[in-house]
C-alpha cells in the first residue's frame, strides 16, 4: 500500500458497521472519520477489509480496465500507483463475526490511479452478496458529485443530447458513452446569492464515432430530497 493509501486507511479506522446511508438522488455520503486517537490507533474489522489487499486489488483491475479502454498509457512500461481519494456508503454495511466478506451493503470506492505521470480518478461500488465476496461494478470515471441514482436519471437526456452533437460532426453515429463526470463548481452554499443552496455544476464527456463531445450539467436540489438537471447550451 502506498503512503496515501495508507493515509487514506487511517481516515477510515473506527467506522462504525451499522452507519446507514441510502442511494438517493443526492450526493454520495462520505464516510466518518475517527473521533478520537484510541480509534486511530485500534482499526476495525470493516475499516480492515474496506482497505485491505482484496479490495485495492480490485481497485487495481478497475484502473487497468479504464486505463485500457480510454487508450491510456499503452506505451508506459512503469508501475501502477493507487491512491484512495474517498469512500463513499451507499447502503447499510453488515459484516457478523467469522463471516470472510459483508454478506449486504453497498460501497463506492474513489481512487486516483496513476502511471508514468498520468493521473485518473476512477471509481468502483461494491453490492455485498451473502456468501461470496462483493460484486464490483465499475462507475464513471471522475469526481461527479451525483449519486448512483441521480447519474443514471440524468444519463438519459445527457447522452440524447451528446448523440445530438456527435451528428453534427458524423451524421451516422448512433452511440455514445460516458466516459468521464468531473465536478467544475462544487456545491453552493445558502447564502450565495441568486443561487440555490446545494447547487452544483459538472462536466460529462462522451465518445462516440471516435469522437469526444463535453457537456455542462447544472444539478439543483429541490429541498425536497430530489434534485434537477440542466444542460448548459443544450440548444
Amino acid at each position: 500500500m502506498t503512503p496515501a493509501s495508507q493515509a487514506a486507511y487511517l481516515l477510515l479506522l473506527g467506522l462504525l458497521a451499522v452507519f446507514s446511508a441510502t442511494a438517493a438522488a443526492q450526493a454520495p455520503t462520505p464516510a466518518p472519520t475517527p473521533s478520537t486517537a484510541g480509534e486511530a490507533r485500534q482499526p476495525s474489522r470493516l475499516s480492515a477489509y474496506l482497505y485491505g489487499k482484496e479490495q485495492i486489488a480490485e481497485l487495481y483491475a478497475t484502473g487497468r480496465q479504464w486505463d485500457k479502454k480510454l487508450g491510456l498509457q499503452e506505451d508506459c512500461k512503469g508501475p501502477y500507483n493507487i491512491q484512495p481519494s474517498g469512500l463513499f456508503l451507499l447502503k447499510a454495511i453488515d459484516f457478523p463475526e467469522g463471516k470472510p466478506h459483508p454478506v449486504a451493503g453497498a460501497w463506492q470506492h474513489r481512487f486516483v490511479f496513476e502511471r508514468c505521470g498520468k493521473r485518473m480518478t476512477y471509481n468502483a461500488v461494491f453490492i455485498a452478496r451473502a456468501g461470496d465476496k462483493p460484486e464490483l461494478r465499475p462507475h464513471v470515471p471522475g469526481d461527479t458529485n451525483a449519486s448512483a441514482l441521480l447519474l443514471a436519471d440524468t444519463l438519459k437526456g445527457a447522452t440524447a443530447a451528446a448523440l445530438l452533437k456527435l451528428a453534427k460532426r458524423s451524421k451516422d453515429c448512433k452511440t455514445a458513452e460516458l466516459i468521464g463526470a468531473s465536478l467544475t463548481r462544487p456545491p453552493r452554499m445558502a447564502n450565495e446569492a441568486n443561487k440555490p443552496a446545494g447547487h452544483w455544476e459538472e462536466t460529462w464527456t462522451f465518445r462516440g464515432c471516435g469522437r469526444d463531445v463535453e457537456l455542462p450539467i447544472v444539478f439543483t436540489p429541490d429541498g425536497k430530497g430530489g434534485t434537477h438537471y440542466a444542460i448548459k447550451g443544450r440548444n
